[in-house]
């Protein structure tokens, strides 16, 4: 038995490649899952109609992560070193 979050992650790459596959009539050569600024996608890699390479790239629709919050222990701001005071 798989489970539920590989299981879900295989079938949203799946999903993902048979979008492609009905959406541009092209051959697949490649799919992948990848971090991308954060966040989880799903990189389709497939020839056009004009035999050209072309890449896709969605986001994983199988889990939604919440966004990001700042975290409360790094201070927004550096602390001042003192070595370089400000003018005023």
């Amino acid at each position: 038995m798989i489970p539920e979050s590989r299981a879900s992650r295989h079938n949203s790459l799946s999903d993902s490649v048979r979008r492609v596959r009905n959406e541009t009539g092209g051959q697949v050569l490649s799919a992948e899952r990848m971090q991308f600024d954060g966040r989880d996608i799903n990189r389709v890699k497939y020839y056009d109609d004009r035999g050209r390479v072309r890449y896709r790239e969605e986001a994983d629709q199988s889990r939604r992560q919440a966004p990001s919050r700042p975290r409360r222990d790094i201070p927004s701001e550096p602390p001042a070193r003192g070595d370089n005071p400000s003018n005023p």
